[in-house]
């Protein structure tokens, strides 16, 4: 990449580590079962969760309320009563920053959106069933709407640093709530 010029280049480079850890980590997660599915969803409902806390102000809140809403519904669905493991509590950044939250969540969506086709292949119709979260899909208009205010913002100084930094944090939220929701599915399959 050549010489960054808005903060949309700025996130896209600097975030590159962040956001691939975060791929592979929810990608650990086999979502064409119910026990896998179940754990890519905690995890999901973890990080969401504390997005859903720090966007309490935001223009994303009734978005964020509503997927956590579909991903309690969906682990009742997969539960069927059945409690799911508490991955403890997990805080915002510290110096967080509303485009970075917008920047986390809109392009979680669009991930979502891809996942869902690996989802819709499960052989077993009730993993189907629990779909809330899966079938409110992305509005790709939403995400070209923030890349375009990103394009309009300058990729250097004290806010796009804090923007970044914010959203590597949020990055590596989204990966500790995978890695957590990983270890106790290995925890639960060993009987620990």
């Amino acid at each position: 990449m050549g010489i960054i010029v808005t903060l949309r280049e700025r996130l896209r480079a600097d975030t590159r580590v962040s956001h691939d850890a975060v791929d592979v980590a929810f990608g650990r997660f086999d979502i064409r079962n119910a026990d896998g599915l179940a754990r890519f969803l905690l995890a999901q409902r973890t990080a969401i969760g504390v997005l859903r806390r720090a966007s309490a102000t935001d223009p994303l809140r009734d978005e964020v309320c509503r997927a956590v809403d579909d991903l309690d519904a969906d682990l009742a669905t997969l539960g069927g009563g059945r409690s799911w493991v508490d991955l403890g509590a997990m805080k915002a950044p510290v110096d967080d920053h509303v485009l970075a939250r917008a920047y986390i969540w809109h392009g979680s969506r669009l991930g979502t959106r891809m996942l869902a086709r690996r989802w819709s292949d499960a052989a077993d119709p009730s993993i189907r069933e629990a779909g809330t979260y899966f079938a409110r899909l992305a509005d790709r208009s939403v995400w070209r709407g923030l890349t375009d205010a990103l394009d309009a913002e300058s990729g250097r100084g004290r806010k796009a640093d804090r923007v970044t930094g914010a959203a590597n944090d949020w990055f590596a939220i989204f990966e500790d709530a995978a890695g957590r929701a990983r270890a106790a599915e290995i925890e639960a399959r060993q009987g620990v």
